[in-house]
């Protein structure tokens, strides 16, 4: 495991342990991981982690966002225009705020599976590029991405490229383990009216409190930090970057994290067929939705943060 000796938002070396969990969406439950909590910025993050080189071995092909047709069966056309609606919200989330062009320059870090872009394509078929520490998510369609400048690496490998008009991290920072030195990286690509877009959970939220150790938002051992409004802010000026807004949802509908957390509870077997699963889901949906509504006052799991270069 190894050690983090700075906060990763703030930089101070006063934290303490704040809780303990099991890995999450995975068949290993035995060992213990342990998150610390700032007690400058309130920060809560890994503490010790595992080495970069061996978490691949937490991003199998039996990972579950890996995973539609085996994992939902005869309710995979469901979930793929579930997620089809989710890519389309981040389209209107990024044009809200940017008038791109078929010439705008477009980077998706930490893409997955990168069905965003391909949304962003069919309307704006600007030039988008999508990076991961791994090409699981795209390897196996080539046929659909191959509009995409899709690249295996990190953000350091992308010095010398040209400027960007827009940076989207959705659901990215939390697994990062140098985020200040990847959003400084991100400068050199940046001209002066780039925007960052970022989208993580929400520490600060409803359904954090609610399920305690079992919280989706740990997603232990791949995420390395839990972020609130305050210490995001404080990781973005301290990395040359600029709050322009801050919002307490996301793109992502908020019962996503809570079924997973209530999931976690339970212990189920994240490898197997979630056919069955998916009723309950569906019903528990639509029963929390009216709860919901509220998440643009009353954060239930998620944050955005749109800034650009101070």
């Amino acid at each position: 495991m190894e050690k983090v000796l700075n906060c990763l938002a703030c930089n101070s070396k006063n934290f303490n342990t704040f809780i303990k969990t099991t890995a999450m969406m995975h068949a290993q439950r035995t060992t213990k991981y342990n998150f610390d909590k700032c007690e400058n910025c309130g920060l809560v993050f890994l503490n010790g982690r595992i080495p970069e080189a061996e978490l691949g071995q937490f991003y199998s092909e039996n990972y579950l966002p890996y995973r539609v047709e085996e994992a939902w069966g005869k309710y995979a056309n469901f979930v793929k225009r579930y997620q089809q609606n989710i890519d389309q919200a981040r389209v209107k989330r990024v044009k809200d705020d940017n008038n791109l062009t078929r010439e705008s320059r477009l980077l998706d870090v930490g893409c997955g599976k990168p069905t965003f872009l391909a949304q962003f394509y069919k309307d704006t078929p600007a030039h988008l590029i999508g990076l991961d520490f791994s090409d699981e998510g795209w390897k196996n369609n080539p046929e659909i991405f191959r509009e995409l400048d899709l690249r295996v690496g990190e953000v350091s490998d992308l010095k010398g490229e040209s400027a960007l008009d827009v940076i989207t991290m959705w659901h990215y920072l939390e697994h990062d383990y140098e985020p200040q030195k990847h959003l400084k990286n991100l400068l050199d690509i940046a001209h002066s009216e780039t925007k960052l877009i970022i989208e993580v959970p929400n520490f600060d939220s409803y359904t954090r409190r609610k399920f305690g150790e079992h919280w989706a938002g740990y997603h232990s051992p791949r995420h390395t930090a839990l972020y609130s409004p305050n210490n995001i802010e404080i990781l973005l000026k301290n990395s040359g970057w600029q709050v322009e807004q801050i919002l307490t949802f996301g793109t992502l509908d908020p019962f996503t994290i809570h079924w997973m957390s209530e999931m976690e509870r339970k212990g189920i077997d994240w490898s197997g067929s979630m056919e069955s699963r998916f009723i309950g889901f569906v019903a528990g949906m639509i029963l929390y939705k009216p709860i919901y509504m509220f998440q643009k006052w009353f954060s239930m799991g998620f944050l955005t943060v749109i800034a650009k270069p101070a």
